[in-house]
């Protein structure tokens, strides 16, 4: 139960911080009245992943145990691809907030706002179904009770960071995330060769770990590395 608690957790955080920035950005630009087409469009995502999630989890269940296992291990890379891409993109968009506040101020209707936050919470909800297809081998009630614990304590903490945090840069929220994934996916990455690759052992995990978590956190905080040179080579 704590590895989809802190899986549901991080992902509700990432798309309620995302929509938190969204209805802030409208109430700056006095578009509040558009508020409840972000809501609709969140609440759809999360109705749709919930449903979505479901029918997979449980048709994932009733596979054989040979082909669990196999299974699992390609769920695992697949969850690790994720995670990847998700650093490759945070490292593109060093400015989370101005993207999705550029983003708010370019959608002049209350159905681009709609389909803006549908997606934003659709796409966490899927990327939540596919690191939760990663343990179907364990008991689905004690998923779904992590996930809800999760994403409701996400859910509370997003709402506290929007409203203290508002004036500062959340980008320090989303790399500090993106650090846990990486943790967290150089784990499923190497895992998951381990379960396609039984021969490979300890050594096989090891080097897995060390190939996808040294270089993805390079990624992640290149750009902050390179200013803090430059405000190094600055002060001298």
């Amino acid at each position: 139960m704590t590895s989809s608690l802190l899986l549901a957790f991080r992902e509700g955080l990432e798309a309620f911080l995302v929509i938190g920035i969204i209805l802030t950005q409208l109430a700056k630009v006095n578009k509040k009245s558009l508020s409840r087409f972000v809501y609709i469009g969140a609440a759809l995502g999360l109705i749709v992943s919930i449903v979505v999630g479901t029918v997979s989890f449980n048709e994932a269940k009733e596979l054989e145990e040979g082909s669990e296992e196999l299974f699992e291990g390609i769920m695992m890379l697949v969850a690790a691809g994720l995670i990847a891409y998700f650093i490759l993109w945070l490292h593109r968009n060093s400015d989370v907030s101005a993207s999705i506040k550029s983003s708010v101020n370019n959608t002049a209707s209350g159905v681009g706002l709609l389909i803006l936050s549908f997606l934003s919470v659709f796409r966490e909800g899927m990327e939540l179904v596919i690191f939760n297809l990663t343990q179907i081998s364990n008991h689905a009630p004690s998923i779904a009770t992590g996930s809800i614990i999760g994403i409701v304590l996400a859910l509370g903490v997003a709402y506290l960071f929007v409203k203290a945090t508002v004036k500062l840069r959340l980008n320090w929220i989303f790399k500090g995330l993106g650090i846990l994934l990486i943790l967290l996916g150089g784990e499923l990455f190497a895992e998951g060769l381990v379960k396609l690759f039984e021969g490979g052992g300890e050594a096989l995990e090891m080097i897995a770990l060390a190939v996808f978590i040294i270089p993805s956190l390079y990624i992640l905080l290149k750009n902050d590395i390179q200013k803090l040179r430059k405000s190094k080579n600055v002060a001298l």
